[in-house]
């Protein structure tokens, strides 16, 4: 019988060559993708989509985990801290090992397999964060990186003659010609870009989540909704996101949920999604922002709005707030995000 392995797979090229390099040897490869809110650019059912054709391409088992509350714990207070923004790129790693763990003994696979390289995330890819990582996750020895093998430690599986080191590779730092060598070699054609991956690097979003943060409104709904459009902090318990395009407009109808304040203009403006603890001054405030963003007539604007499921009513907005008003309800930038989150960070 065929050792079993489970490989972190994601959306980018490196865990599709750690998966061919366990096959070559003969590993039952299971890869494991995690389904955060902090995907670039991707819903949910999109990414899903894709994962699963690159899995049934590389002809391996594909198990889903969509992470719950305790995963949001991490970016709230990681033990290693943040990177430049609210990434907590270390505890998220020890996260995702300790899970990969689980569906180890679950499935009764030896070891753990992973795309990374040494040196090439600034944060997680360092030597000794390796190190840490494999402790915290209580996997030390059981990781096994092929893509970079030859320049760690041998682990277990290697010194057990599992799998053979000679066949793997001593890549090092972000350069990626090799891997796309590798890719041509196995004609793997299907990956995303190698840039970007995380919203929590994003600065201007993760003004966003401080401030849901500090405001006790931070979930994965939530977290959803404001990738969605413009985000305005009306207060410390009642947040509107308005809808930039038609897309944004649909996917924020579309994750509208009890108790949501919905807000349609009758003329050609944008949809927009209040949340939190709704009275009559928010909704006038989050009308005459809607109102703000409607094209047509200066005057008279005339936009449904209801909390869901209630009976939408209509309103009148007359005129157009200022720029100055409006300013004041988004969120303002600070230098280095990480800095201002309630000193919830803790740093090696």
């Amino acid at each position: 019988m065929a050792i079993k392995a489970v490989v972190l797979f994601s959306e980018g090229l490196d865990s599709s060559l750690a998966v061919k390099l366990m096959q070559e040897q003969g590993i039952d490869v299971i890869a494991v993708n995690f389904v955060t809110p902090f995907g670039v650019g991707n819903k949910d059912k999109k990414k899903n989509g894709t994962i699963i054709e690159r899995a049934k391409e590389l002809n391996v088992e594909l198990k889903l985990y969509k992470v719950g509350d305790d995963y949001l714990q991490i970016v709230e207070n990681p033990r290693y801290g943040y990177g430049k923004n609210l990434n907590p790129c270390i505890a998220c790693r020890i996260w995702m090992f300790k899970k990969a763990k689980e569906l180890m003994h679950e499935t009764g696979a030896k070891f753990i397999v992973s795309g990374e390289v040494l040196g090439q995330r600034p944060m997680s890819q360092k030597r000794y964060t390796m190190e840490i990582i494999e402790k915290e996750s209580g996997l030390e020895g059981f990781i096994v990186r092929p893509l970079t093998a030859k320049l760690l430690t041998s682990s277990i599986p290697e010194q057990k003659g599992w799998v053979k080191r000679e066949k793997f590779f001593d890549i090092l730092g972000r350069s990626r010609i090799r891997q796309f060598d590798l890719a041509k070699k196995f004609k793997i054609t299907n990956y995303d870009n190698p840039a970007g991956g995380c919203l929590l690097t994003d600065s201007s979003f993760c003004l966003k989540i401080k401030d849901l943060i500090n405001s006790d409104m931070f979930n994965i709904d939530n977290i959803n909704l404001i990738k969605n459009g413009r985000y305005f902090n009306i207060s410390n318990c009642f947040k509107l996101v308005v809808g930039r395009n038609e897309g944004e407009n649909a996917g924020l109808l579309n994750l509208a949920g009890k108790g949501n304040l919905i807000l349609e203009p009758v003329v050609k403006g944008p949809v927009a999604i209040g949340r939190g603890e709704i009275n009559d001054k928010y909704i006038q405030i989050a009308l005459e922002i809607v109102a703000y963003y409607c094209k047509g007539q200066e005057n008279n604007f005339k936009i449904k709005f209801s909390i869901f499921p209630d009976t939408a009513k209509n309103a009148i907005v007359k005129g157009k707030m200022t720029e100055e008003v409006l300013s004041g309800y988004r969120i303002k930038s600070t230098k280095k995000v990480n800095t201002t989150l309630k000193e919830r960070s803790g740093f090696l």
